[in-house]
Formats: structure tokens, C-alpha cells, sequence
């Protein structure tokens, strides 16, 4: 199976694995078995540990959840809600109790498993929330016109409006040309 990710942001990669919210078709969910969503986390570069259950997956669809919602609302330029806000900074806090702070070398730095289990992944896109949520690129989150998913605008201008050329800003653009020719 083959994953899009735009998001440039692991929070934003889980918010992202709905492939097209707007169809509300769960087999197109990345999360939907544990067997993709183990392909879908090593896409990511985090080798998962099969076998993730029902409940598991439920716990991260849950995170994805008020992740879109937060992320969604600040695209919008509106107001948070705060019980998504609780949701994920209690998932980060879990995360800060089990896995920590290690020191390496000179530095301090997140102690992250090698092999990644439901409740690593948790906490890894949680700890990314936080870390985007209290950085200074908010200003440049953006929501796709077309499919909803989220990413963060890294071009020059700030001109990004698709998720990627290659799927929605073509199709939009192949529909603008379509009905200009048309009329």
C-alpha cells in the first residue's frame, strides 16, 4: 500500500490518515486494521509492533481526532476547543511518565522506544502536537480546499493551498480547466 504524507508534521501525518474525510468511507482509514496501520506507521519511519488491537487503534483514532479538531480550528483562525486541547495534552503527559528523557552525550533528549507500540505512537504524535501547538509555525497551518487533510505551508511565499499537487491541486486544476473550456 502506498501513504501520501504532506502534513510536515508527525501530529499532522496522523491527522492525515483518513485519506479523504470527506468520502466517510472506513476502509480508506489507515488505522482501520492492524495490519496497515503497521505499514502506515513504518511510512513514517516508526517500525510498529503487529498486532495492534481494536482498542489500541481506537486510542489513536480517538488522538486523531482532537488533533484534526485543534489544528482544524487554528487553520480556520478560530478558538480551539479545549476539551480536544485536554485530550491531547493528557496524551502527552502519558507519554512524558512513560517514556521520558534520556541523556545523550552532552544533551538531553526524548527516550523513545525502538520498536513502537499503540501507546509509543501516542505519544510520539502527541509530543508533536504539543511541540507545533507551543512553536512558532502555527501561523502557517493550512487545510487542504479539497480532501481536508492538514499540512504546514513551508513554501517561500505562503502560497500552498492543496495538501499536494499530485492529487488535489491537479484535480482542481484539471476541473478549472475543464469548465473554462466548457463555457
Amino acid at each position: 500500500m502506498e501513504f501520501e504524507h504532506v502534513g510536515n508534521a508527525l501530529c499532522l501525518e496522523l491527522s492525515n490518515s483518513v485519506p479523504n474525510r470527506s468520502e466517510d468511507s472506513g476502509e480508506r482509514d489507515w488505522l482501520r486494521s492492524s495490519n496497515v496501520a503497521a505499514e502506515w506507521a513504518e511510512s513514517l519511519g516508526l517500525t510498529m509492533v503487529r498486532g495492534a488491537s481494536a482498542d489500541d487503534r481506537a486510542a489513536l483514532k480517538g488522538l486523531r481526532e482532537s488533533i484534526f479538531t485543534v489544528f482544524t480550528a487554528l487553520a480556520d483562525g478560530s478558538q480551539p476547543d479545549d476539551r480536544e486541547l485536554q485530550s491531547i495534552t493528557e496524551a502527552h503527559a502519558e507519554g512524558l511518565r512513560r517514556y521520558g528523557y534520556t541523556s545523550l552525550g552532552d544533551r538531553i533528549v526524548r527516550k523513545w522506544p525502538q520498536q513502537w507500540d499503540s501507546s509509543a505512537l501516542l505519544a510520539v504524535f502527541a509530543d508533536s502536537a504539543i511541540t507545533e501547538l507551543t512553536g512558532q509555525r502555527l501561523d502557517r497551518i493550512r487545510s487542504c480546499p479539497s480532501c481536508e487533510w492538514l499540512f504546514f505551508d513551508t513554501s517561500r511565499n505562503r502560497s500552498r493551498r492543496w495538501c499536494s499537487m499530485q492529487t488535489c491541486g491537479g484535480r482542481d486544476k484539471a476541473l478549472r480547466h475543464y469548465r473554462k473550456q466548457r463555457s
